[in-house]
């Protein structure tokens, strides 16, 4: 007898290909029918005429390492439909544990105590530990690989010794089960690292079949340098390449993206594996001191993170003074009288060190010219912190089949649930999820075409989709009729792993 049998369902399968009318069977974890008019016994039948079944999505650019753990009711990406998170961006990564805990303080505060781990062995028995509501997939991260092996933030290269630590720290990740290594080398300590040292690292993840994902050096002036980088770390190490949001930064370098995605393209026909992932906002989220170490306030010449100006600038999270949370940086240039730069450094110095913003400065052209690009996925880069957080971690996928799709026609239906779903599984190497198939596990989400839309604004931004009733998650619903179920069914997954 079957578990669930959903009927009538238009079935997107995520392979790319066109919908089809069919009923889906699942036993278990697995979806074990995928035909019309199923006739079986079923502990449950739903009818979901009217509505698209298709696989859950793989969240390719996820900062919830710790929020798994913490939260693992993970409200704001269940209820976009994300099924799997893929853990460990931007350098950001999880162990050592104490490393990875001083390392995302400021992108991820933990705000419960959290246990100490063993490698990515002992994060990934964490998550299986505490069964989340999703899935999770790790990345090695290099800032925490380094931050561990060098004691702390260090301008230097490493030592012999520092490097084998390094080494060492990339090896039990992959032999974990990691399914890449990432780098943020516009970050501390990553930006301190020379190339030859990320390709030295990116070699271990090559030999264990992973790939390199990288928040590059410079997403505004220099973008096509970091691209030509990326690109020589990937042939150098012999691994596929995953360039990270893919966009670029401040009014000057408007229309750049139409070369990188060119550089990409002559790389594709090399035959080297080279994609990125997008989010779908022209406001990017990140550290307000980060923007001030790269010269965005100041009246320099645009750094790595390009210019915004400080009524650009709103504050998502500020620890200790929730009331400062969706002021501009603006408001306190006025209030302190103060030009940007210096009051950007008042409110680290005197209110915290912490503070995450979301900071305008991207071109919505570009944004549909990445997203259009046959290379592009779709991730979040959500950090669900503080009271007003940057929106795409609540409205991500439903703003893309909503906006982009339904209102826009920027790609389709079929093409949109493609990149959201079985090219991040054939990519990050997840076997047996990313399509509606037979034999495979039922991380599935059902949602309205018509209604779909994100809800989240930068006002109010933790709120969740319309037109998005059903998330179900190896088997079990995690949402029905739009609400959180209250189910913790994700797990672990392991690079290889069936």
């Amino acid at each position: 007898m079957l578990d669930l049998l959903i009927k009538n369902a238009r079935v997107i399968d995520g392979s790319g290909s066109g919908a089809l009318v069919l009923d889906v069977g699942i036993e278990g974890d697995k979806i074990v029918s995928v035909a019309p008019n199923i006739e079986a016994e079923s502990a449950e039948t739903i009818d979901a005429a009217g509505l698209v079944l298709a696989p859950g999505f793989i969240d390719v650019h996820s900062h919830d390492d710790f929020h798994v753990l913490i939260e693992p009711e993970v409200r704001h990406n269940i209820l976009q439909g994300i099924t799997t998170a893929i853990v460990g961006n931007c350098g950001f990564g999880a162990a050592g544990s104490e490393a990875g805990k001083v390392q995302m303080k400021a992108i991820n505060e933990p705000s419960a105590e959290l246990p100490d781990w063993a490698g990515y062995a002992g994060y990934l028995d964490e998550v299986d530990k505490t069964s989340p509501a999703l899935n999770v997939a790790a990345l090695i991260g290099h800032h925490t690989a380094r931050r561990e092996a060098m004691g702390g933030v260090e301008d230097r290269s490493p030592s012999n010794t520092e490097l084998d630590a390094m080494l060492a720290n990339v090896s039990e990740g992959m032999e974990a089960g990691a399914v890449g290594m990432s780098t943020g080398l516009v970050y501390e300590p990553g930006r301190y690292a020379s190339t030859d040292e990320v390709v030295a690292l990116t070699k271990v993840v090559g030999k264990h079949g992973g790939l390199y994902v990288s928040h590059m050096r410079d997403e505004g002036a220099g973008l096509l340098d970091s691209v030509k980088e990326t690109l020589h770390i990937g042939e150098a190490a012999g691994t596929p390449v995953e360039v990270s949001h893919h966009k670029s930064v401040g009014k000057d370098n408007w229309g750049m993206v139409a070369r990188s995605l060119e550089m990409i393209e002559d790389a594709v026909a090399d035959g080297r594996d080279v994609t990125a992932d997008q989010y779908p906002y022209t406001a990017r989220s990140t550290m307000l001191f980060a923007l001030v170490q790269n010269g965005t306030f100041n009246s320099t010449p645009a750094g790595a993170m390009g210019k915004s100006s400080p009524d650009e600038v709103l504050l998502c999270s500020v620890p200790g003074q929730s009331d400062f949370e969706g002021r501009t940086l603006q408001s306190f240039v006025e209030e302190f009288d103060l030009p940007g730069e210096e009051a950007a450094n008042k409110l680290l110095r005197d209110y915290s060190g912490d503070i995450l913003v979301a900071a305008f400065g991207m071109d919505e052209g570009d944004v549909r010219m990445v997203m259009a690009h046959s290379s592009t996925m779709i991730g979040t880069d959500g950090l669900d912190r503080g009271s007003k957080p940057h929106p795409r971690a609540w409205g991500t996928y439903p703003r893309v089949l909503g906006k982009y799709v339904r209102e826009e026609g920027v790609i389709s239906l079929e093409n949109a649930i493609y990149k959201m779903t079985h090219m991040p599984a054939k990519k990050f190497g997840i076997a047996n999820r990313g399509l509606v198939k037979e034999g495979y596990y039922a991380d599935l989400v059902l949602f309205d075409p018509d209604t779909v839309i994100d809800q989240a604004t930068y006002e109010n931004s933790r709120i969740g989709p319309k037109g998005m009733p059903h998330v179900i998650v190896n088997g079990v619903f995690a949402v029905r009729d739009g609400e959180h179920a209250g189910s913790r069914s994700g797990r672990a997954i392991r690079r290889g792993q069936n």
